[in-house]
């Protein structure tokens, strides 16, 4: 493992296997959540801290628990449940520390089945625990960036006329895929 995998592994999430635009992983909070800049940086980064968290989390519970048992058959179950104590946790700290609670992020970021991709990908890939934590930090910053350039988007196409039959999910979508394949270069 060198510096420049580890650079690569970064990059790739964040770019080249972003899971909001090329595996459309996420995409509920990424195409409706919100056009305001300090909410999406709020949401992106919560993502961002639960990703690192659950890969944190199951990196060793799929190496020495489910893969010695025999148990991988159970990975999704096992994997869906540390992604909600992991996010139950963070809102109880967010509370602590910040006295706000996680409130519409809370379901977002626990249903956000980017999250759960990252954990099965992570072990799909052979990743070592460093390695899952640098995916996880790839692809939340990712995310952050799907969110801000497709906010950015939606904000011009808010201001030009656009057809009756394209208004709302119809032109999101067909913006989400332009933006997609301009990633996709990388």
């Amino acid at each position: 493992m060198t510096v420049k995998s580890l650079l690569l592994i970064l990059l790739g999430g964040v770019l080249a296997n972003n899971y909001a635009l090329q595996k459309f992983l996420g995409v509920t909070p990424f195409l409706g959540y919100s056009r305001d800049e300090s909410r999406i940086a709020g949401m992106g980064l919560a993502v961002t801290v639960v990703m690192l968290l659950t890969a944190a989390a199951t990196w060793p519970v799929q190496q020495f628990v489910l893969a010695k048992l025999g148990l991988d058959y159970l990975q999704t179950l096992v994997f869906i449940a540390l992604i909600l104590i992991v996010v139950y946790l963070v809102d109880l700290v967010v509370k602590k520390l910040l006295h706000k609670c996680l409130g519409v992020y809370f379901p977002l970021i626990a249903l956000n089945s980017a999250v759960l991709g990252l954990a099965v990908n992570n072990v799909t890939a052979g990743y070592n625990f460093l390695e899952s934590l640098v995916a996880a930090l790839g692809v939340g910053l990712g995310f952050l960036l799907a969110m801000f350039l497709f906010a950015g988007v939606q904000s011009r196409i808010n201001e030009k006329y656009v057809p009756k039959a394209f208004r709302g999910l119809p032109v999101s979508l067909l913006a989400a895929c332009i933006i997609s394949l301009a990633l996709f270069a990388f």
